[in-house]
């Protein structure tokens, strides 16, 4: 059996998030695959990895392994996160030396719900040369604004405009071990962290461009989508040549991959298992409830409130003022 093989990492956070992201993925996976999760880490306590292993065992065609990354924390320059991202993200930097079994690995955030397989995207580009593959930006979001454009060449600036985002990738390990690209990207990440808003992205970004590839806009289908779609407010972003140049067929893609999207993905820092405004929640509260996870919510709902009001604080209003006046990226090392 084709074993379809996709890793996660995240903090005990995000436990009952990639709960829900591991039960929407494997709902829809097709029986004539296997999938290997693996979950890259380094503080996960066991109770959540035996309820995370009960979790996956429910289905034949699944297995779930855990990957201590604590010896990675030695790294100078991997900061503790940055806004509502935890230094957990930096692991995706190192999966062409952690899975030297695959030639090709998927990568998936937990903020997420799958209502479709996963397991085409990760055949698509079979004899393509490239690094890695993504949903590149789709809509308008003025992002380049956090940006100091002092602290980018014009090449560099070129690059990020043309952004993959970085919550559901196709890493072509075999393509990473054959360049030494996980030393190149580990050591750009560190030297250069305090110039990235969106630091794993912007890395993969500058240092593998233009040597990636597109994937179809369902795979990462923003939350934030459908709620520009209701009200009209669909504008395409101009850096964005993946898309079609005609503004109707970009906008017929846009609505047929809103329609049926393979990954909703809720961006910024409102999650529905925190916040009540946020769009298509309802999706991520279907599978809770059929997971069965409703109670592990419950119990983590006051700490999840915790940490969301923790951002709000009179310190870190001050501290990210500051940075503001001073031109200096704000690390939110919370």
């Amino acid at each position: 059996m084709k074993q379809i093989p996709i890793f996660f990492t995240f903090d005990r956070n995000y436990a009952v998030p990639a709960a829900v992201a591991f039960y929407s993925l494997l709902r829809h996976a097709a029986p004539l695959y296997q999938y290997k999760l693996y979950v890259l880490h380094t503080s996960l306590p066991e109770d959540i990895r035996t309820r995370l292993t009960r979790l996956v065992q429910r289905f034949p065609n699944a297995e779930l392994q855990f990957i201590d990354v604590s010896r990675f924390d030695t790294q100078t320059g991997i900061g503790q996160g940055k806004s509502h991202f935890s230094k957990e993200i930096y692991y995706k930097l190192v999966a062409a030396g952690l899975f030297p079994q695959y030639d090709r690995i998927l990568c998936s955030d937990v903020d997420v719900v799958f209502t479709g397989d996963i397991a085409p995207s990760y055949f698509l580009f079979p004899d393509d040369d490239f690094y890695y593959a993504g949903v590149g930006q789709v809509l308008e979001s003025g992002r380049m604004k956090a940006y100091d454009g002092k602290l980018f060449s014009p090449q560099e600036w070129q690059a990020l405009e043309q952004e993959i985002m970085a919550g559901y990738l196709l890493f072509n390990l075999a393509a990473m071990r054959r360049d030494g690209m996980q030393e190149k990207l580990t050591d750009f990440y560190c030297r250069n962290y305090h110039r990235f808003p969106l630091p794993e992205q912007d890395c993969l970004m500058l240092c593998c461009w233009p040597h990636v590839r597109h994937l179809p806009m369902e795979y990462v289908v923003c939350n934030t989508y459908y709620t520009a779609l209701a009200r009209g407010d669909v504008h395409f972003a101009p850096a964005s040549h993946w898309l079609p140049e005609s503004v109707t067929e970009r906008h017929q893609m846009f609505v047929k991959a809103l329609s049926k999207p393979v990954q909703v993905h809720y961006v910024g820092p409102l999650k529905p298992w925190n916040s009540l405004r946020v769009p298509k929640r309802n999706l991520w509260f279907a599978c809770l409830r059929e997971a069965g996870l409703t109670a592990w919510w419950l119990r983590m709902l006051p700490a999840y409130i915790r940490r969301r009001l923790g951002r709000y604080s009179l310190r870190r209003f001050l501290a990210k003022t500051y940075c503001k006046l001073t031109h200096r990226p704000y690390a939110d090392n919370r």
